[in-house]
This record gives structure tokens, sequence and C-alpha cells, in this order.
């Protein structure tokens, strides 16, 4: 099957010291076994910088926690695996978020990973993403922040504010 980004596009990529930013949300709607993407465990196995966001769809933003349920399983809104062998364990997906986009920015050292020195931007979730017995594969979907810190302020409760920090 034809497929956008090939391994030896990856290649010439990394030969250019590129890196490439993956949308999973679109495929998630609209994709089937025939148009899927993007191939996430070549990209990852190719070992050129690869980065995740749910930035640049048509009407709104999408949800990371559906872009991470499609990164870790494989399947589509309907459910039905359309990216077989495509998939990343769970904290290689929550990087590709994360960690993995300080490097687009050119800003490895003051973001991405919790670390003295750099920026704590931080979200309190609703449930434990990593804990594969308390969080189904589909439930990812589910998660929310209850708590969001940036910059040191509060931005959002899902409580009405009763959180402080001291």
């Amino acid at each position: 099957r034809d497929r956008f980004i090939t391994r030896e596009y990856a290649d010439k990529l990394a030969a250019l010291g590129g890196g490439v930013s993956v949308l999973g949300g679109w495929r998630y709607i609209s994709g089937t076994a025939e148009a899927n993407g993007p191939p996430f465990k070549m990209l990852a196995d190719s070992g050129i910088p690869m980065g995740m966001s749910s930035d640049g769809m048509q009407i709104s933003p999408m949800n990371p926690w559906i872009g991470l349920y499609y990164v870790v399983t494989g399947r589509n809104a309907r459910g039905e695996l359309i990216n077989e062998g495509q998939t990343l364990p769970r904290n290689h997906a929550l990087r590709l978020y994360t960690q993995a986009n300080g490097w687009f920015l050119g800003e490895e050292d003051s973001l991405g990973t919790i670390e003295p020195g750099k920026y704590a931007d931080i979200v309190v979730l609703s449930d434990d993403y990593f804990d594969e017995s308390a969080v189904s594969d589909s439930a990812i979907r589910d998660i929310s922040s209850v708590l969001t810190i940036v910059g040191g302020e509060i931005v959002h409760t899902n409580d009405g504010g009763a959180f402080s920090i001291q």
C-alpha cells in the first residue's frame, strides 16, 4: 500500500538532518486500512526526530488524547485497526507530544521534560495514563486535565478553581 511517508523518504530526511512532526487525528477520524498512517513505528525506528501535535485541523485543534489513542492502538474512530504494525508504546507516544517537540523548537534545554532549570508547565490528569490495568486503551480518549499550570499560574481547573499553589 502507498504511504505518504516511506522509509526511503525517512532516510533522505535523516541525511538532511531533518525531523518530522506527525498528526494522527485526521486519520483517526477518516482513516481506513488503505488510507492510514503516519507510520509511527517505522519513523521511530529510523531514528529521525519525530514529534506530534494536534494543531492544523481545519476547524479546531484535535484532543491530544485522541491522537495518543491512535498512536497506541492504530484504531480509527470506528474502532477498526487501520495502522497495524505502526503503533508505539504509551510512554513513547506521550514523548512525541512532550520531550520530542523541544527539538523542533530548538528549546530542548528549556522544555519537554521535568527537570531543574526547565519551564515547569504541568498538568494533573484525570486518570493514570501509564497504568494499563486502570486505563484501557479505549479509555485513553477519555483522559482530561484536572489542573493545568503554565508559567506558575493555574490556567485551568475542572473544579471551579479550588486548587491553590503554595
